[in-house]
């Protein structure tokens, strides 16, 4: 409430008094004076109020429309070895795991967005040389399943991947993207692990098809977090993931 409205209140409720002390005392035209000038300030306090009450609910308003998600990413379409993520990093090669067990990892610093190349041979090549890389390899994008789940312990999935979109600590400096296989409830399961520590999964339906072809693994060549904002009804919209595996094609496709 303004001070204004406070002031023309309080002069009010002291006219009107005045009002009932002239009325009691005999001076009925004091009185009725009395009564004009508190509707006066009754009026002024009534319309002060209204105003603030005006001003208040434009102000939550205003707050409650947010803005729109983050578009300042470096995605793009995942040429041969590039990255597709809002964190913009640079994949490196990681072995092909064997074990029983394996744990596929990709180490992506922070980079500007950059685009490499294959190169087959360090020696001059002619054209007819030249390899023709687009049909050497193909990609898997996975869009990571179970990122509203909370963690045994340590921070949510969601705050993770909030601090991922947002490059603050502790993934300010590098990536390190893993795949690690283990078991639910008797069926096979590969978690989704950032810098280890785990944003998801990968879904069902895709778990089989990822472990059948574990041999032909090259790389994870990109993440992208997408979400977090409010959508134009005010509907909060949770944070997602995808990533991006590059594989050798098969023999039967080459």
């Amino acid at each position: 409430m303004k001070k204004k409205t406070i002031v023309f209140s309080c002069l009010a409720v002291l006219f009107l008094l005045s009002a009932f002390s002239g009325f009691s005392g005999g001076l009925v035209s004091g009185g009725i004076g009395c009564l004009v000038i508190c509707g006066v300030f009754a009026f002024l306090a009534f319309r002060s109020s209204k105003a603030v009450a005006e001003t208040n609910r434009e102000t939550l308003q205003t707050f409650n429309r947010l803005p729109p998600p983050n578009k300042n990413s470096f995605s793009r379409p995942a040429p041969d070895n590039a990255v597709n993520s809002d964190t913009a990093e640079t994949p490196a090669a990681a072995p092909v795991p064997s074990s029983p067990a394996p744990h596929i990892t990709e180490t992506a610093p922070f980079t500007p967005s950059v685009s490499t190349k294959e190169r087959t041979t360090t020696q001059p090549a002619t054209v007819s040389d030249v390899p023709d890389v687009t049909k050497q390899f193909e990609y898997l994008e996975i869009k990571v399943a179970g990122v509203t789940f909370k963690n045994d312990k340590g921070p949510t999935r969601q705050t993770l991947l909030k601090k991922i979109k947002q490059r603050s600590a502790p993934f300010d400096e590098y990536l390190e993207i893993s795949l690690n296989q283990y078991d639910f409830e008797g069926e096979l399961a590969y978690s989704v692990c950032v810098n280890d520590r785990q944003i998801g999964n990968v879904p069902k339906s895709q778990v089989q098809y990822l472990h059948d072809n574990l041999e032909r693994f090259v790389a994870i060549t990109g993440i992208n977090i997408y979400g977090g904002y409010r959508d134009e009804n005010g509907y909060f919209k949770s944070y997602g993931a995808a990533i991006t595996i590059k594989f050798r094609l098969s023999d039967n496709n080459s």
